[in-house]
């Protein structure tokens, strides 16, 4: 007996209206992404589809039209994604991962959709989908700043500003990462919120440019001190201030770095010079660097290379010697409510302690 044979083509008539038009809006959305809608014809999509391109016109009349409705498509995907990641009963720091993830995790798993999203705008909107979509992704992440930063004390009205920065900063990265692909997208993710929550945590009320910059003219570059400083703790959990002999602010033991000299050697040689204690470098935990004001010296900045370090239990406390006049044993709380530290410590450091 023989076996029964389907006839070439009648899965395609076996189709119903609605699972053509799927199939035709996957194989444009391919079409899409790889020649954008001035490359791609009806042609292409009509023959990857197994169709004539009468059967194309029949279900979205133009190519302008279904170029449009995939656009729209993927306009809305990535939208309910964000917008599912942020409404999630979660701290800012958790909804702002949730969130930079399920971008990266998009462009990972639908590639041709976000390649769609940074090409050409439909006709229906000559300003741009990319823009427009994360135009709508700014306004969900306004309300999260708005919230938090009245809670911190900051003005509400600049959680908008605030929001276009981040969504900004989260999309060009996402648009980096489309074809490098490396690290993976967790990696990725963890690194960009490493920059938007630490430099948020360490924001100015009232930030200001460091220099006045006059009309038509270009400001002198400022000097930059190049310097290590050690947050030293102990065991109850307060930290060390310092004031040094002929100024008036309070701040982290430490000093410029040596000609050739690394930032640790230089931080375990400036603690041995005005504490006492006998450090070596690898006894220090790296907590970055940081470029900013100085605290004594006008129209200057420092790039310093910060460092931790906790007192053991049992050694020598730290006594004032070379130009430290004044220690001062307190609680990070207590730190920042006073107006007599260095901008290092009230602007980055003591922001971190308090928010972890």
């Amino acid at each position: 007996m023989g076996v029964a044979r389907t006839p070439a083509g009648s899965a395609r008539l076996r189709m119903t209206g609605a699972q053509r038009r799927a199939q035709l809006m996957r194989v444009a959305r391919a079409q899409f992404a790889l020649r954008g809608l001035d490359g791609a014809t009806i042609e292409d999509i009509a023959a990857a589809a197994g169709v004539s391109k009468p059967v194309v016109y029949e279900h979205f009349g133009s190519k302008e039209a279904l170029y449009t409705e995939v656009v729209e498509t993927e306009f809305q995907c990535v939208l309910e994604l964000i917008t599912d990641a942020l409404s999630a009963s979660a701290g800012p720091r958790i909804l702002l991962e949730r969130a930079a993830y399920a971008l990266l995790d998009y462009i990972d798993t639908d590639s041709d959709g976000f390649r769609i999203l940074m090409r050409d705008a439909p006709p229906s909107q000559p300003e741009g989908i990319f823009s427009s979509l994360l135009s709508r992704i700014a306004v969900q992440v306004e309300h999260i700043l708005a919230h938090e930063f009245d809670r911190r004390g900051y003005s509400p009205a600049m959680g908008g500003m605030y929001a276009q920065m981040l969504v900004g900063m989260v999309a060009m990265t996402g648009q980096w990462w489309l074809d490098a692909k490396s690290p993976d997208k967790a990696t990725v993710a963890a690194h960009v919120v490493n920059l938007a929550w630490y430099g948020m945590t360490g924001l100015q009320k009232e930030p200001g440019l460091a220099l006045p910059v006059p009309v038509a003219e270009a400001p002198a570059s400022p000097a930059v001190l190049t310097l290590s400083a050690v947050l030293l703790r102990d065991g109850d959990g307060r930290i060390l201030l310092v004031r040094k002999r002929g100024t008036s602010r309070f701040m982290q033991p430490g000093g410029k770095l040596e000609p050739g000299e690394t930032f640790a050697e230089a931080a375990a040689r400036e603690v041995g010079e005005e504490l006492g204690l006998d450090v070596a470098p690898s006894d220090l935990g790296d907590l970055g660097r940081w470029y900013g004001p100085a605290a004594n010296e006008a129209d200057t900045f420092i790039d310093a290379g910060l460092f931790s370090m906790e007192l053991p239990a049992g050694s020598p406390l730290p006594e004032p010697a070379a130009e430290i006049e004044e220690l001062l044993w307190v609680q990070p709380a207590a730190a920042a409510a006073r107006t007599d530290l260095s901008p290092l410590l009230r602007d980055h450091i003591l922001p971190q302690l308090l928010a972890s």
